[in-house]
């Protein structure tokens, strides 16, 4: 248990120095394993440029959704594959049991892990899984810690976002050159992000028509994001799209790879 978990401070789980010694802890400490986030996120962009990175010790790191933020920037720091996985609160009362077996045998499995998706733009392509929250990824945008795909299959999710919304956070993501060279697209799930009763219209054709502006080939539909079914996914992981799935090296497989 990480000190102060269950601190408040309005939104926040905790003041800013008493998460940022609980994070320091959960990455530095030699006793320890891995970390592995209990429930959240909220306010690690707050702490990203303060956090001491050259005391910190590589450690698998689990968590999603505001937790993309801390992902994104240890892949920059060369970290091997922080994981992009349902958080510990998830695991009592949300995520089914597939996502469970899922995530167990990511970390214990060697071999390789498939997503079913299906094609929204046809093609093939190879490169490491980045990505995340697409909220918390258009929140980096123009910091140091901004994501860099070049080479990469970016997968994205989000939940709670109107069609509008999920439009802006794209575009901005694009304009920033988060994008550039990226080699792929993967869609998780849009939760609550559904168009209005009155469209006709989907949210589907609104990332088709965003997604033809990046030229490569985008898999959609996969079983990753705020839903019951969250599968994890290694970030930094060999991976490859093809025929309306996205595969990737699990874990120990990953790390082999590196």
């Amino acid at each position: 248990m990480a000190p102060h978990l269950g601190a408040k401070h309005r939104y926040l789980a905790g003041n800013d120095a008493a998460r940022m010694e609980a994070l320091v802890w959960a990455l530095s400490d030699p006793t320890l394993d891995a970390a592995w986030v209990a429930r959240g996120g909220y306010g690690l962009t707050r702490l990203l440029p303060h956090v001491p990175w050259h005391a910190l010790r590589p450690r698998p790191v689990l968590g999603f959704s505001d937790t993309t933020v801390l992902l994104a920037a240890l892949w920059r720091r060369g970290w091997a594959h922080p994981i992009h996985a349902p958080v510990l609160h998830s695991f009592s009362d949300h995520v089914d049991e597939a996502s469970r077996t899922a995530t167990h045998a990511l970390l214990m499995e060697a071999g390789t892990v498939r997503l079913q998706g299906r094609m929204l733009i046809p093609g093939q392509a190879e490169g490491p899984v980045v990505g995340g929250n697409l909220c918390m990824l258009a929140s980096l945008a123009g910091t140091p810690d901004a994501l860099q795909a070049d080479g990469a299959i970016v997968l994205l999710e989000d939940v709670g976002e109107r069609p509008y919304r999920v439009d802006r956070l794209f575009v901005q993501l694009a304009q920033s050159g988060a994008f550039r060279g990226a080699v792929g697209l993967a869609l998780g799930e849009f939760r609550g992000c559904a168009a209005p009763d009155w469209a006709d219209w989907n949210l589907e054709e609104v990332l088709f028509d965003l997604s033809q502006d990046l030229g490569v080939p985008v898999v959609s539909g996969l079983s990753v994001g705020h839903g019951a079914s969250n599968h994890p996914f290694v970030f930094g992981a060999p991976g490859r799209i093809a025929d309306g799935v996205l595969e990737f090296e699990g874990v120990r497989s990953a790390r082999a790879v590196v």
